[in-house]
């Protein structure tokens, strides 16, 4: 009997740290995605704010781009969710060499402290090509403090896929190809398995309803959705 109580105790704690793994970790891959919405629809701003953050001390690199004659692109961060940009109008009537001339304006204005500052005349995404329509491989290019968190969450999430044997769904191999395929199958995962984190449906003791590959695929897709619209109201916040 003893051995029986102590394997239900082993069991709890271990439901209890899985589950306690889950919310941190969706907490861990909704703050990445978040601040990967920051970089891809960064706040607009001028370049009153550059000066500042620049003088501040918080902002060590600036991105200067030119992609069409007489118009410079200009981006900076302050840090998580700190990304500013701006579009500046060159109005030298010579075209060629819009980004260095609006950079030796800047380093103008900014006197001994333009030495502190780096500025790339190159766009945040030139690295990645056509890699930049794989969401998971952007957060190495443009938030790399939160790549390894996210990057452990995830591998956490695909051992704990294919190890366990409570899983809801009869096949780990679902999970395997939302997950692996679309960013948002793991929220989704780590949402439902080995039970929901929140449902308005009890489950019968011991049982727990299951997971079809349909069933799946709706979840990947109502947390798509979900991603969707945080990066729509991110984008019309910063406006």
């Amino acid at each position: 009997m003893a051995r029986f109580r102590a394997w239900g105790v082993d069991e709890r704690r271990t439901a209890h740290a899985g589950l306690v793994f889950r919310v941190l970790a969706l907490v861990v891959l909704a703050a990445g995605f978040l601040g990967l919405c920051s970089t891809l629809f960064p706040t607009r701003a001028g370049v009153p704010e550059l000066l500042r953050d620049l003088r501040s001390g918080n902002v060590s690199v600036v991105q200067v781009i030119s992609p069409d004659v007489g118009e410079v692109r200009v981006f900076w961060s302050t840090g998580y969710l700190g990304d500013h940009t701006f579009t500046y109008h060159d109005v030298v009537s010579l075209p060629g060499a819009e980004a260095e001339r609006f950079t030796a304006g800047i380093k103008r204005q900014l006197g001994e402290q333009a030495a502190g500052v780096t500025f790339e005349e190159s766009d945040r995404f030139d690295a990645l090509g056509f890699l930049d329509v794989l969401i998971p491989l952007m957060y190495w290019f443009v938030m790399p403090h939160l790549a390894w968190p996210v990057a452990l969450c995830c591998v956490v999430a695909l051992v704990s896929m294919v190890l366990r044997q409570d899983l809801r769904a009869p096949s780990a191999g679902y999970w395997l190809l939302t997950s692996v395929v679309f960013g948002f199958g793991f929220p989704a995962y780590l949402w439902s398995e080995p039970r929901p984190l929140w449902s308005r449906r009890t489950p019968a003791p011991g049982g727990r309803p299951l997971m079809t590959g349909l069933r799946v695929a709706g979840a990947t897709a109502c947390w798509a959705g979900v991603g969707v619209a945080a990066m729509m109201a991110v984008a019309l916040g910063r406006q």
